[in-house]
């Protein structure tokens, strides 16, 4: 795309060029273009649109409700001229996406400045401030558990306790200065309890890291044994998806790593360097997460697959008894016994299969056992 057609664009987006006045002039968009590449630039445009539109939702939803009808309307116009522009631009005229276009952006232009507006008046004011004053009191009933488990741990926490009583005394001044209507008040304010909980943060930060140091033995080896666990459980896994003809090598490679990891965290705790050990884990917290996320997946599918298991051996049991009972009045329980054995065949082949953890084949043959157990069932009940 040429390199002055763009800018002139960007100029009528940005207002330099009033765009009323422009299309006034009767002047078409190919004149201002000139022999400029008009696809390329109304896909910029119908970009810039599409993430201007994105913010005024992102602003526009949680007040929607109390916005003036005249606001309603404009907004609901910008999205009418936006789904234009992305309907003429779908079908190659690109000249014409860029006039919609353009005029939805001044809508959502206008709709965020009276959003801007609206904002600064005393009620939102006083709505916004109150907001924050319920957050913050929530966050202090944490400092105040963090105070009391930190105190246990023979962690001094006389810098917490004192940031902690002057942002919760901040705060209380800023929802008195509301309470009695002074909102010029309240926002100074505001202002300060901010700046006092800033400080409040950096003594939790501290306290924190001594907590974890205190504890770090106790996360180091729980961290040992759950990640043992967890490769154990994932090389099980890797190991049948390789016996079903998978492609296991990314699957591999995560493992390598996680072992990498378990094994120079594995070294730290035996020399006793538990703080370096723990730094070890957090710095690869992110990585250790997404593994334990796919882990503990995977253990859930057993879980219920094992349920399923417990409770189709129950059913068994009871069939197998109430077909013996009717067979003894003289009924003739042949089909439906032949349909038993059916289930605990294939009841036998999925116990086999959850030992090997292959949860999904399993579940297959749980499904075929309970058909056949169902029409079990119901020659019984049709016979009791």
């Amino acid at each position: 795309m040429k390199f002055s057609g763009l800018w002139l664009m960007l100029i009528l987006i940005g207002g330099l060029i009033p765009i009323g006045a422009t299309f006034a002039q009767n002047q078409s968009t190919s004149e201002y273009l000139g022999e400029q590449n008009n696809e390329e630039i109304a896909g910029e445009i119908i970009n810039q649109l599409t993430k201007l539109s994105t913010l005024v939702d992102i602003r526009v939803k949680p007040v929607k409700s109390r916005l003036p009808e005249n606001l309603l309307k404009d907004y609901d116009k910008a999205k009418e001229l936006k789904e234009k522009a992305l309907t003429e631009y779908q079908n190659g005229n690109y000249p014409q996406a860029i006039q919609y276009s353009l005029a939805a952006m001044r809508y959502y232009k206008g709709i965020l400045k009276a959003l801007e507006e609206d904002e600064k008046t005393p009620e939102v004011l006083r709505t916004q401030i109150q907001e924050e004053s319920t957050r913050i009191f929530a966050y202090f009933t944490y400092v105040e558990k963090l105070i009391e488990v930190a105190k246990s741990k023979g962690i001094d926490v006389e810098n917490l306790t004192k940031a902690y009583v002057e942002a919760k005394t901040a705060y209380n001044e800023v929802l008195k200065y509301i309470k009695n209507g002074n909102l010029e008040e309240a926002k100074i304010s505001l202002e300060k309890a901010k700046q006092k909980k800033i400080e409040l943060d950096m003594e939790i930060r501290d306290v924190t890291t001594k907590l974890a140091s205190k504890n770090a033995e106790m996360i180091v080896k729980s961290f040992l044994i759950k990640t043992n666990q967890s490769l154990t459980i994932a090389e099980k896994a890797i190991e049948y998806a390789k016996s079903m003809g998978r492609n296991t090598e990314e699957a591999e490679k995560d493992v390598k790593e996680i072992r990498e990891i378990y094994l120079q965290v594995a070294h730290l705790a035996n020399e006793g360097k538990w703080i370096d050990a723990l730094r070890v884990i957090r710095e690869n917290a992110a990585h250790m997460i997404g593994f334990f996320t796919i882990i503990e997946k995977i253990k859930r599918e057993k879980m219920n697959a094992e349920v399923f298991l417990t409770m189709t051996k129950e059913r068994i049991r009871k069939d197998a008894t109430a077909l013996a009972i009717l067979r003894k009045k003289g009924i003739n329980t042949t089909r439906a016994e032949i349909q038993l054995r059916g289930a605990i065949n294939e009841f036998s082949i999925a116990i086999n299969l959850i030992k090997k953890n292959d949860v999904n084949s399993a579940i297959l043959h749980l499904q075929r056992a309970n058909r056949l157990l169902r029409e079990v069932e119901e020659f019984i009940n049709a016979n009791s």
